[in-house]
């Protein structure tokens, strides 16, 4: 039977089964891999997977879009089981395909190390347990979606409410704090059970591919080749020695400025000094002209390239009740374009998300012009160094936003937020670390509870929970990364340093830092994580 022509777009495709795939498989391992057919083969096979990608992404938008709505949860899942595990079956055989030509293609280094990775934890028998895992997932996004609070006669979203914490009134901020955490705790025996259904399901996933933890299974499964895990162990020691002191300080000074006998959970976002909350924009059109307007400073192909996401309506940016937590940046990979999901509220906060959402976006871009889809899988570790670095280059140009008071302070708020953010990644990581590394204990909620407690004690020892211990307790059930992506955190701390290193460019040359940093995001995945980081001006450590 032979393979039906691919139609103009992915968005054509969404209705196509695994049936109109299977043939175009067919034909790629048919052929003979020699110097001369090699390339093309490559591009046949990365416009395929393309479409499966795109689709896959454009089902996983509508989830979050609307959690309530359960025609889109379905397609997503049918997808998975009908679709994604096949065609994951059949990646499988060209990797191995190419693997076992013994080819070589220029650029394709790195990504060809990927491929043999996935070949050692491929099991046929994983597939349907990863596809227990999209559905749960789901479960969790729809537990998050549907929170709301009471505040003032009207019902608010949880990031509505995450709003009112950087209010004046402390009095305020006390009572929403203790609103919208009582609200979280609801969910409490929900999550537990969610917790472990998935614990169980990725332990078997590891214990099947014939590793020796989870934590083995996912270090492969990331294509972590330029670091270890004793290196992580180094990066958080590094950061109670050098990061917690440094917080404690800052946060001492946050104490003494305020006024207040101790820090209590409801002062930490709000402005020391008295200010109002900084308010960069009052609307979606101000949010999007003042953004476009520093990537025209920093670069005019970075504007015309935010201009493109607004006209192509690639952008969902406020918050409403049934969407999903957080916020993303996914690409449509025959579309070649990116995909911005957030839950603006109109805080500064607001504004970095959409400026790191849109370092993603560039890099979506700037890569375009690579031809094989395998080169385009960027390890999290630099894919964040693209948005955290593009977070540090419009620093300076805030004053699109505000007046230089404000401006100034919310680049002091910026920097307060990094130190802050290691000590932070360091109880996230150690937490999974730990949990993977001793399921008996890490699948149960109560040792978790507990886990979570003296990792915080520990690296986050500034802020008064004692009268809260159970909200403390379950700090790592209001971590999305936990639950559907483990192990994806360290990748931001080490990105950090690396933002940091351009922003310090920065400071000495913006036009020079702003070239390194896209040709660095031209690469792909073409050089490895010490090469990418070294090509955007820093050095990976």
């Amino acid at each position: 039977m032979s393979a039906k022509t691919l139609p103009n777009s992915a968005v054509d495709a969404m209705s196509w089964t695994w049936s109109d795939f299977a043939p175009h498989y067919e034909e790629l391992k048919a052929v003979e891999l020699t110097e001369s057919s090699v390339e093309g083969w490559l591009t046949k096979w990365s416009n395929v997977s393309s479409y499966l990608s795109e689709i896959y992404s454009r089902l996983h938008v509508a989830t979050t879009l609307n959690t309530a709505d359960k025609e889109s949860q379905e397609q997503l899942q049918t997808f998975a089981t009908e679709v994604v595990e096949p065609w994951t079956a059949e990646e499988d055989k060209l990797n191995r395909k190419l693997i076992e030509s013994g080819l070589k293609v220029d650029g394709m280094e790195v990504p060809m190390m990927q491929m043999q990775a996935s070949v050692e934890l491929f099991r046929e028998e994983n597939l349907p347990l990863q596809s227990k895992l999209v559905a749960l997932s789901n479960e969790y996004d729809e537990i998050c979606g549907k929170r709301s609070v009471n505040w003032e006669g009207e019902e608010i979203t949880l990031p509505q409410a995450h709003q009112i914490l950087e209010d004046p009134d402390r009095s305020k901020r006390e009572a929403v704090w203790r609103q919208l955490f009582g609200r979280i705790l609801e969910d409490r025996a929900e999550l537990n059970d969610l917790w472990t259904k998935m614990f169980d399901i990725r332990c078997d996933i590891a214990k099947n591919a014939g590793c020796g933890s989870y934590t083995e299974y996912t270090w492969k499964d990331f294509n972590r080749f330029d670091y270890s895990p004793d290196d992580v162990q180094s990066f958080r020691d590094a950061i109670e020695e050098h990061a917690v002191p440094a917080l404690a300080k800052m946060e001492e000074h946050r104490r003494s400025a305020l006024g207040v006998d101790k820090l209590m959970p409801w002062d930490i976002d709000v402005d020391i000094y008295g200010d109002s909350p900084l308010n960069p924009f009052n609307n979606e059109e101000e949010l999007m002209s003042k953004s476009k307007a520093i990537f025209q400073e920093l670069d005019p192909v970075l504007a015309d390239r935010f201009q493109d996401m607004q006209d192509n309506k690639l952008i969902d940016l406020f918050s409403r009740k049934n969407k999903a937590n957080g916020g993303y940046c996914t690409s449509f990979a025959v579309e070649r374009r990116p995909f911005v999901f957030m839950n603006a509220v109109g805080t500064h906060s607001d504004l970095q998300t959409l400026i790191h959402e849109a370092g993603h976006c560039f890099h979506v871009y700037d890569s375009v012009d690579l031809p094989y889809k395998a080169q385009l899988e960027v390890g999290a570790e630099f894919a964040e160094v693209a948005s955290m670095g593009m977070e540090m280059l419009a620093q300076k140009h805030l004053d699109k936003f505000y007046d230089p008071a404000s401006s100034a302070r919310a680049q002091i708020s910026q920097l307060e937020r990094m130190i802050k953010f290691w000590p932070y990644m360091s109880v996230v990581d150690a937490f999974q670390t730990w949990a993977y590394n001793n399921p008996a204990d890490g699948r149960d909620p109560s040792a978790c509870d507990q886990k979570w407690s003296e990792l915080w004690s520990r690296f986050m020892p500034v802020v008064a929970y004692s009268d809260f211990p159970e909200i403390q307790a379950t700090g790592w059930h209001r971590k999305l990364h936990i639950f559907q992506i483990p192990f994806y955190y360290v990748e931001y701390g080490l990105a950090q340093v690396g933002a940091l290193q351009i922003w310090q460019n920065s400071l000495e040359d913006q036009d020079e830092a702003v070239q390194k940093y896209r040709s660095a995001l031209s690469l792909g995945v073409t050089r490895n994580l010490p090469g990418l980081f070294s090509a955007a001006g820093g050095r990976f450590a």
